[in-house]
């Protein structure tokens, strides 16, 4: 695409419905990040479940560069896992990149301690960006507060993705319930349409040097 930065960092996004068995997807995917880590450039995963539709799963591949990226899907292994996937699953993807991350401490996995929130803006989003920082650096204070990331789509830059977590479930549940976050989601939600969603932290892994 015109204008890409192909040296720079890009997360990819992917979205899965599992038209199945959840528990055979989760062990073909498992191979699969496994392979993804093993490649030069990849940097992170995470992959996450949602509470109220569990057979839905988000991941998000974190890479060093996008040249690195485009590099393996074109693979022919990875071509052929990704065949092998889509049989599984229905699937959205998207490519973003960090416009604001804090890192605190990890999410446990397997805990309802992460949340998703979406957002289409539709004035600015310099202004978007610096309100949704305003509520991160309150969650930030409260009890249990792991870190979260700002995503903005290179597809479509006025959509975001947000990725926030919490120690445990009952300080995530805690904290979306803090009147002043509330107060301060309101906010967000002023200058842009916003859903968010509640998941089951499912992995968090680096790459294998």
């Amino acid at each position: 695409m015109p204008g890409r930065d192909l040296n720079g960092p890009v997360t990819v996004i992917n979205r899965f419905r599992v038209k199945g068995d959840t528990g055979k997807f989760e062990r073909e995917f498992h191979e699969h990040s496994q392979f993804l880590r093993r490649q030069r450039g990849f940097d992170f995963l995470v992959t996450v479940r949602l509470v109220e539709q569990p057979h839905i799963y988000v991941h998000l591949g974190h890479w060093r560069s996008l040249r690195d990226f485009l590099d393996v899907v074109h693979d022919d292994t990875f071509l052929d896992r990704v065949r092998h996937l889509g049989a599984l699953v229905e699937t959205e993807a998207d490519q973003a990149v960090s416009v604001g991350r804090m890192l605190h401490h990890d999410a446990v996995v397997g805990d309802a301690d992460v949340v998703l929130t979406h957002a289409r803006v539709r004035s600015s989003g310099a202004e978007f960006e610096r309100r949704f920082a305003e509520l991160t650096d309150h969650w930030s204070r409260l009890d249990g507060f792991g870190g979260s990331d700002l995503l903005r789509s290179t597809l479509s830059p006025m959509t975001y993705v947000g990725l926030s977590w919490w120690r445990n479930g009952d300080a995530c549940v805690s904290a979306l319930d803090d009147p002043r976050a509330v107060d301060r989601l309101r906010d967000v939600s002023e200058i842009a349409d916003i859903t968010t969603e509640r998941t089951v932290h499912m992995a968090y892994q680096r790459v294998i040097r």
